[in-house]
């Protein structure tokens, strides 16, 4: 059973989560102006320390299972001698934190890494929640995560059943803790995983690439999200087979619908379910390269009542359809200018409110 999606949220507006480097304060202030109803946490994805390993996998860097050098991938130490006695450390801790009240301190990102995160927290703690009738944070997905982070002979670890667990559990214990903190807020909390990489799914050149690892993978953080009473979303900015992530039962799934909403297309025959259960579709509309600057709210509202007529005409309910929606960008604006991360902001809000 999803966990419930404030009523407030249909048709609101939230953001994906990166942004280029304004700094907190400039961030805080653009996401409280621009999502009212759904603020998230900034993630600066330009500066080293906040790359997703020094983030969602921080546990297995600390216990020296994976190392990064400066500009290559993540690798895992698997040929250490001490990889094994390493394992059975993150294990122990796995087990002992998983169902915890009390989750142990090892489990925290360190405040350099993720000082969005932490400031985010404070400012709504002190200044008060306002409009906000959930707050939203976003962690690395399995697929992107563990493809990116190679074994010590260079080959994608999502592949090797051990290391593909250890990522997961890894990624399982970080949503905890991340849930945890942010619900210290007082508010609901929407954790996305943030996909970026379902294209390989089904190519040519990842043909060993099992789709039950995939929603598995996916699986085992989304349940975790939901015991902790958080709801669960996936975010995927490229061609998707929606039919794995849609088997993992999240409870909101964020697409690039400017440039991918074809691959929606395929699911149709699943979405009425997914919106019986009290699923909502989080709508990518907004553009955030160079066209960001080219379209209007006018055009963008055009361009998403004409994909969900598509999708009415494929027999998805109407009336759900229109109501458990959610606006946003379609992908983070990190590695974009300060610019166009306002522009792609503003429209998005924009987008919302004419919906709404």
């Amino acid at each position: 059973m999803l966990n419930k999606i404030p009523e407030k949220m249909s048709k609101a507006a939230t953001g994906i989560g990166s942004l280029p480097d304004i700094g907190e304060n400039k961030a805080l202030a653009l996401i409280r102006e621009s999502f009212p109803l759904c603020p998230h946490w900034p993630q600066f994805p330009t500066r080293p320390e906040e790359y997703y390993d020094n983030q969602a996998l921080y546990l297995l860097k600390k216990l020296n299972l994976m190392k990064k050098e400066t500009g290559k991938n993540p690798r895992f130490q698997d040929q250490d001698s001490k990889f094994l006695d390493n394992v059975a450390l993150f294990y122990e801790i796995y087990l002992d934190n998983i169902e915890a009240v009390q989750l142990d301190g090892k489990l925290a990102v360190p405040l350099e890494s993720a000082p969005g995160f932490y400031q985010f927290i404070d400012y709504l703690q002190k200044n008060g929640t306002e409009e906000a009738v959930c707050v939203k944070g976003q962690a690395a997905a399995p697929l992107t995560a563990g493809m990116q982070v190679l074994d010590e002979q260079g080959s994608s670890s999502f592949f090797n059943d051990q290391l593909r667990d250890l990522v997961v559990k890894a990624l399982e214990l970080h949503v905890i803790w991340q849930v945890r903190e942010l619900k210290k807020i007082g508010l609901p909390v929407i954790i996305f995983l943030d996909e970026g990489m379902m294209q390989i799914y089904g190519s040519k050149e990842f043909l060993s690439l099992r789709g039950d690892w995939i929603s598995d993978s996916f699986r085992t953080i989304i349940e975790a999200i939901k015991r902790e009473g958080g709801v669960p979303g996936i975010h995927a900015c490229c061609m998707t087979d929606w039919s794995v992530l849609l088997a993992s039962e999240p409870g909101i799934i964020n697409l690039d619908v400017y440039n991918y909403f074809t691959s929606l297309l395929t699911a149709s025959d699943q979405l009425n379910d997914f919106f019986e259960k009290g699923g909502y579709i989080a709508w990518g509309i907004t553009p955030v390269n160079e066209y960001c600057f080219k379209e209007t709210a006018d055009t963008l509202v055009q361009r998403l009542e004409g994909y969900q007529e598509k999708l009415v005409s494929r027999g998805v309910k109407e009336s759900l359809l229109t109501r458990q929606m959610i606006i946003t960008p379609s992908c983070g604006t990190g590695l974009y200018s300060p610019e166009a991360a306002e522009r792609v902001y503003r429209l998005t809000a924009e987008v919302s409110h004419r919906f709404r």
